[in-house]
């Protein structure tokens, strides 16, 4: 993996304290999962690429992402009542048979 330097502006008065070095580890890892999560929202990427990416496995990735209230699944709501009237129908259909 390559490292990509990001700048980050903190206040004179922690500089060179343990909370500058606490903030900016804290900073680069919330950038990097923010970062995941919206190229995971937009195709950009898959859940292993993105498990990748954090370096945890597939399953940690996915409950990251349920987490980030981020679903796997790719249904639009209107995706899902079509799904949900055509089971009704086909379950009528097969009560009148």
């Amino acid at each position: 993996m390559s490292t990509v330097n990001v700048e980050i502006e903190v206040p004179d008065r922690i500089r060179g304290t343990d909370l500058e070095k606490k903030l900016l580890e804290k900073a680069h890892k919330y950038a990097l999962e923010q970062a995941v999560v919206e190229l995971y929202k937009e195709g950009s990427i898959s859940t292993g690429t993105g498990a990748e990416l954090l370096q945890m496995p597939l399953y940690d990735f996915i409950q990251f992402l349920g987490r980030h209230q981020v679903s796997i699944f790719s249904h639009t709501p209107e995706d899902l009542d079509q799904d949900v009237q055509a089971a009704k129908a086909g379950h009528d259909e097969a009560r009148e048979n």
